[in-house]
């Protein structure tokens, strides 16, 4: 069956809530419906909660078919630069690469872990993000049980990027991705990107601030400069410079999901 002919799925996971929005089938699908729902504390790590907000969601909903584009919240996520190495082109080989990349950081905790790793241009580093294997699998059979199939499973970081590829115009500077309890920065200079960090953070939008500019320190130290291009859909955000470098806020997420479930997730829902 044609996939214009199914139902569309696109669900963004959190630990504190979960966004669902529907899409009827047909040539052209209009938005049917769409929830957002928190997560209760459960033991465990933090996207078990996630997956029973989805669960709830789901059958409210009453999911029967389709297929599901689910966005994880960079705090599901772990992230790491692979560095380019001569020889290694293979996906299979880039990706075993990318996995020693996580072990020297992380230790033996990588064997739980399902890994991918961004193509690269010749010479370039590039991006690997792992999550648990657990959650992969549970997200599967959960979607299963709806018989929904999993179409694409991707990092928050990976949409925003998509979002705002157009917009990134400097050869040296940065993204920033502002999330309720996250931050992330992608670095670059000379036109290739260069390092990512992922950091956690307690409080308001002025503390994800705090937090972004301890970021852009640890860059400054490695020789990074120009502009930090900023994502942080509904945060009252009024500063123009941190850590010493200027902030350029790019419009809200368009793109592969003009619609993206992040926005119900973001500042204004928080």
């Amino acid at each position: 069956m044609s996939p214009s002919w199914r139902d569309r799925w696109r669900i963004g996971l959190s630990p504190g809530r979960v966004a669902v929005l529907r899409f009827r089938r047909g040539l052209r699908p209009a938005l049917a419906a769409d929830r957002v729902r928190d997560c209760d504390d459960i033991a465990g790590p933090a996207w078990r909660g996630a997956l029973a907000a989805l669960e709830a969601l789901l059958a409210e909903m009453d999911a029967g078919g389709g297929q599901a584009d689910v966005a994880l919240s960079n705090q599901f996520v772990r992230y790491v630069e692979v560095p380019w190495t001569d020889g290694v082109i293979a996906d299979k080989d880039r990706r075993a690469l990318a996995a020693d990349c996580f072990r020297a950081v992380h230790g033996e905790a990588v064997a739980g872990w399902q890994v991918t790793c961004a193509a690269a241009r010749f010479g370039s580093a590039s991006l690997a993000a792992a999550v648990d294997q657990a959650l992969v699998e549970e997200l599967r059979a959960l979607l299963a049980g709806r018989r929904l199939r999993l179409g694409s499973l991707r990092p928050h970081l990976a949409t925003a990027f998509d979002a705002a590829c157009g917009q990134l115009r400097d050869d040296d500077g940065g993204l920033g991705v502002v999330e309720p309890g996250c931050v992330t920065a992608l670095f670059r200079r000379g036109g290739q990107w260069t390092a990512v960090t992922n950091r956690r953070y307690r409080g308001d939008e002025a503390a994800a601030m705090a937090s972004l500019g301890q970021c852009l320190d640890g860059d400054r130290l490695q020789g990074g400069e120009g502009a930090l291009a900023l994502l942080a859909p509904g945060a009252a955000i009024d500063a123009d410079v941190i850590g010493g470098r200027p902030l350029r806020r790019l419009a809200g997420l368009t793109g592969p999901w003009p619609d993206d479930p992040w926005r119900a997730l973001a500042w204004s829902a928080a």
